[in-house]
């Protein structure tokens, strides 16, 4: 393989995807304080068309497009004539987004508004050729592609369009003739080895793509692209992306990124034992030494219902990072069942020591009322909630926990209502948004039915988190059956956390209900594989 050629020039860039995602969850902070200022000064400025835009290409980095799209139109609609620069850009912009949408008359329509602006910009050809593409009209694609090489002879992502061409007309041979040409002529630029990648998933080639994309992660410009693609691929390919994977540590055993991001997403996917065995070479190996590895690490141990070596990698988690309250989160939770088990008060402390960290981070506050409510000192546990949600309001978990204290605890109906429909104005398309558990408490069990359905069709089979919550979901309807039969292919797609499906009570989303059942037992002994170190 050429992985192992090329990434022996890996970097401190690239050393771990954890860094990385630390990274993009920076990137993600920065880009909504950006959109809160720009919609900040729309407000008081509702006609300022330059600001609009501005925001409109933001929401399309975002990939909120129908959000990109309400704000180029009323750019085009607001901007003088006179702005011809903007214009042409509002133009291209909105014929890429009407593109990516299927509304290709359109999309043809504003390339031709663009051409009357600048008939000779690289942006119209291009752009024309990418609607003749999705359109199905390859020669006339091919045709624009190839003026645009006419034009610069080394634009790569023309030859990657051309690619794209003939691997539709099914001459694999040819479309990575022309990725391999950029690359022959730019072997240092990650963005040609993503379009190949990109290509090869195109053709079907999953396990290729992968390995192209572990050689982009080689490039110190590469920014975490490839590990986000690679992630990407794993929610519909995860069997060639972990193979591939497996290929590229067997062959660089001691280039730590590997076994890094094959945890990594095995964790993602509640595969807790295959994360732990790449964790476990991480960490014995000394390959790699970051406070979320051990956090990890801890975590797979704690699923698994090894408290005492979880226990020990929290605390390596805190000495690597004492600032981190998740740590000490994390340590109460393995704490509480250690032992014998209700270890309430040196749990109890661990959340202190999170809280003296910061006194309004609503997971160490949720997870103290947790422990509060465990203890049934449920007025106790009320302020915590609430101050959670002060301090986000849009937190599901948070909502759902106050409205549970309200109804069966505190007889507070009202105000458990309340907390309920304010779940439902969440984003519906989320597991973590919690909605079908939401409609189920205040009477709409249809739709909590057809939400959960929804889950299972949306979210990726690997790992079966979707069929988890829906389980977890009909167990609460009552409709233990139902939530068996979802437990059975939660299961049959590798859920890993015993934890999660044995000993886990609190509310929301838990299987309580179902413990009690025969076949609950049954279809546990058959999955044992799934909650082993491998």
């Amino acid at each position: 393989m050429r992985i192992k050629k090329i990434l022996v020039l890996f970097t401190l860039a690239i050393v771990s995807c954890t860094m990385l995602q630390a990274a993009a969850q920076i990137e993600d902070k920065m880009a909504a304080a950006v959109m809160k200022v720009y919609d900040d000064h729309i407000a008081k400025n509702p006609n300022d068309y330059n600001t609009i835009f501005m925001r409109a290409n933001q929401h399309f980095v975002n990939r909120n497009y129908d959000a990109a799209l309400n704000d180029v139109d009323r750019t085009i609609q607001l901007a003088p004539t006179k702005e011809t620069e903007l214009l042409f850009d509002a133009y291209i912009l909105r014929a890429t987004l009407h593109e990516m949408k299927g509304n290709y008359d359109a999309a043809q329509a504003d390339v031709e508004k663009a051409e009357v602006i600048n008939p000779t910009s690289l942006s119209c050809i291009y752009t024309k050729g990418k609607v003749a593409y999705a359109k199905g009209n390859l020669d006339e694609a091919e045709t624009q592609f190839k003026a645009i090489l006419q034009r610069e002879s080394r634009n790569y992502d023309a030859m990657y369009c051309l690619g794209c061409v003939e691997a539709k007309r099914g001459n694999k041979d040819m479309a990575m003739a022309w990725v391999n040409e950029a690359i022959n002529l730019f072997p240092a630029e990650p963005q040609v080895y993503i379009n190949r990648a990109l290509l090869q998933e195109q053709m079907g080639e999953y396990r290729d793509a992968c390995d192209t994309y572990l050689i982009a992660m080689s490039a110190t410009n590469d920014k975490g692209v490839s590990i986000g693609r690679i992630f990407d691929l794993a929610e519909n390919h995860y069997d060639d992306v972990m193979e591939s994977l497996r290929t590229a540590s067997d062959e660089n055993p001691r280039v730590g990124i590997f076994y890094r991001v094959r945890s990594a997403i095995a964790l993602k996917y509640n595969h807790y034992g295959q994360a732990l065995r790449d964790l476990k070479y991480v960490t014995d190996n000394d390959l790699l030494e970051y406070p979320t590895i051990f956090s990890d690490e801890a975590k797979c141990l704690f699923q698994l219902g090894d408290y005492d070596q979880a226990y020990t990698y929290a605390n390596k988690a805190i000495a690597s990072d004492a600032t981190n309250p998740d740590g000490y989160i994390l340590r109460s939770m393995i704490e509480l069942r250690q032992g014998k088990g209700k270890n309430y008060k040196t749990a109890e402390n661990t959340l202190d020591q999170a809280l003296v960290l910061n006194q309004n981070y609503a997971p160490t506050l949720l997870a103290k009322a947790r422990l509060l409510i465990a203890q049934k000192k449920y007025k106790d546990a009320l302020p915590l909630v609430t101050k959670a949600i002060d301090s986000e309001p849009n937190n599901a978990d948070a909502l759902m926990l106050r409205g549970w204290l309200n109804k069966y605890q505190l007889k507070n109906d009202a105000a458990a209502r309340t907390d309920f429909e304010k779940v439902l104005s969440l984003n519906p398309d989320l597991l973590t948004s919690l909605t079908g558990f939401a409609l189920n408490e205040l009477g709409r069990t249809s739709e909590a039915n057809a939400w959960g359905e929804k889950m299972i069709k949306n979210y990726p089979a690997t790992g079966g988190q979707a069929y988890y919550y829906a389980a977890a979901l009909q167990a609460a309807m009552g409709n233990k059956a139902q939530g068996l039969k979802y437990l059975e292919s939660c299961l049959a797609n590798g859920y890993g956390g015993l934890f999660d499906i044995k000993l886990n009570d609190d509310p929301y989303v838990n299987l309580l209900p179902l413990r009690n059942e025969p076949a609950f037992n049954m279809l546990l002994e058959q999955s044992q594989l799934n909650f082993q170190e491998r």
